[in-house]
Order: structure tokens, then C-alpha cells, then sequence
């Protein structure tokens, strides 16, 4: 996987993913609300935000899995409604519950993946799967069904998946999730990996030393409007010169309610 080859081109600044005023409306309810944002080439963005802020729906706009009711998005230069497949092709995807077959064992299933993407069947795609799975520590487990895998397993698995083309775009929804300090050690450097090459990765997690360690931009959102975006030392000077992520995430977000806790602890203790 590490053999991504694709290089960034210094030249120029190449916009990845471009989401222009995006709106999605399930019957009365507003779930991201005229959102706006840019990718650019060899840069990871996290998106944050409050449990239903709009993360997922937002990406899955992106990935042509649910049409925004209003706007539209980019990737690559590619619409998300006019060109969807191209823009499909571009990119890979780890949702944050994966559906899996479970009838098939891990080593089926990315075969089956890659079959999908029409890679050449051989030794060399058979080297890049287990070079893959051993990396991600499930090379032991790739010949037993995916049903027998725990949570943090089928994420590995996911992740295989998402790479096994060679996407030029990563989408990681809450990838983190369940995962072995190991594991995510290892998943950490195949971003910073994939970054340098010149991949785009736009990815949530609620793990905010994370995305404070590996996100070159954040975009905080709540209620699905963007509240803050910007570097880390940007996003400073929105919030009132907190220092730590965490500090900014509240600041902006909300934090919790100190006296609904008291009061619960007054009654309990």
C-alpha cells in the first residue's frame, strides 16, 4: 500500500474536494446547512463536530450516497451529481458501522473488492493485499470469516478495502473507533504516508488528540453549519486563545452543563 504512486505536484495548489453550499433536508429537519469547504492535495481535513451535527450525512453527500438538497461538490474537478462516477472512482471509503459479508472470510472479501476495481488478479496483486493486511495486523485473521471479526477488525478490513485502489481521496468516518493503541499507531503513519504522496484525506473522528495531531486544516460544525475552520493556530484566534483542541471543540460547541451535573450528583451521592 505504501508503494501509493501517486506524487503531489508542487506546482501548483490542486483543490481535492470542494463542497459549495451544500444542504441536506430529511422532511422538516436541516441536517447540514449550507456548508462549505475546499481539500487541497496533500492535506488532511478533520471534520468535527457533536454527535448529529452532519458529519456522516455530509460525506455521504460527497460520495454520491445521498443527493444534497441543495449545492453541490467537487472531487477533483468532478460534480458529485453530474459525474458521480467518475468522482467514485477517485476515491475510498470507511463508514463509520461498515457493513461487511459476513459469510466471507477477510482475504475473500478483498479479493472480491479488488475484482470489483478490476485489478489485475496475479502475484502482484496478491503481494499488495497481504503486504496490507499484514500491516494492519490481520493477516492471521484473514482466513476466517468476517462474522468472527470484532469491531476494531472490520474497520481494518474496511480500510484494506479503501485502499486496495489506490484512491487519490480517502473518506475516514470515525475510523479510529475500536481500534488497539497499535493499531492506530499504524493506521497514523499510512495516513502521513498517504498525505506526502499526495492523497487528500478528509476524515471525523471524536478523538480530538488525534485530529489535533494529524490534521494539517480542521472544520468544526455544529447543527450543520461551519463554525470554525482553519489551522490549529487559527483556530486559536477564533476561540479565545485556548490552547488545546478539546478547549476550542467546547468553546465552540458547547460545553457540558455544570449544573445539571451537579444537581445529578447531589441527587445520587
Amino acid at each position: 500500500m505504501l508503494r501509493h504512486k501517486w506524487i503531489p505536484d508542487e506546482r501548483r495548489l490542486i483543490l481535492m474536494i470542494e463542497a459549495i453550499g451544500l444542504k441536506k433536508v430529511f422532511s422538516e429537519f436541516v441536517a447540514v446547512d449550507n456548508l462549505s469547504f475546499q481539500v487541497n492535495q496533500g492535506e488532511i481535513y478533520g471534520l468535527l463536530g457533536p454527535n448529529g451535527s452532519g458529519k456522516s450525512t455530509t460525506m455521504r453527500m460527497l460520495l454520491g450516497l445521498l443527493r444534497p438538497t441543495e449545492g453541490t461538490a467537487k472531487v477533483m474537478g468532478h460534480d458529485i451529481i453530474t459525474e458521480i462516477v467518475e468522482a467514485k472512482r477517485l476515491m475510498g471509503y470507511v463508514p463509520e458501522e461498515p457493513v461487511l459479508p459476513e459469510r466471507l472470510t477477510g482475504w475473500e472479501y478483498a479479493n472480491y473488492v479488488s475484482d470489483i476495481w478490476k485489478i489485475p488478479r496475479g502475484s502482484e496483486r496478491e503481494k499488495e493485499l497481504d503486504e496490507l493486511l499484514t500491516l494492519l495486523d490481520i493477516k492471521d485473521a484473514s482466513d476466517d470469516l468476517i462474522e468472527t471479526y470484532s469491531k476494531g477488525m472490520s474497520r481494518k478490513i474496511s480500510l484494506v478495502a479503501a485502499l486496495i485502489h489506490q484512491p487519490k481521496v480517502l473518506i475516514l468516518d470515525e475510523l479510529q473507533a475500536g481500534i488497539d493503541p497499535r493499531g492506530a499507531a499504524t493506521i497514523k503513519e499510512i495516513l502521513n504516508g498517504l498525505r506526502s504522496k499526495g492523497a487528500s484525506i478528509l476524515m471525523s473522528t471524536h478523538i480530538l488528540e488525534i485530529a489535533e495531531q494529524l490534521c494539517d486544516r480542521i472544520g468544526i460544525i455544529k447543527d450543520g453549519k461551519m463554525v470554525a475552520e482553519g489551522s490549529m493556530d487559527e483556530l486559536r484566534l477564533q476561540a479565545k486563545g485556548e490552547k488545546s483542541l478539546e478547549e476550542i471543540f467546547l468553546d465552540l460547541t458547547g460545553g457540558p452543563d455544570m449544573q445539571k451535573i451537579a444537581e445529578y450528583l447531589g441527587d445520587v451521592v
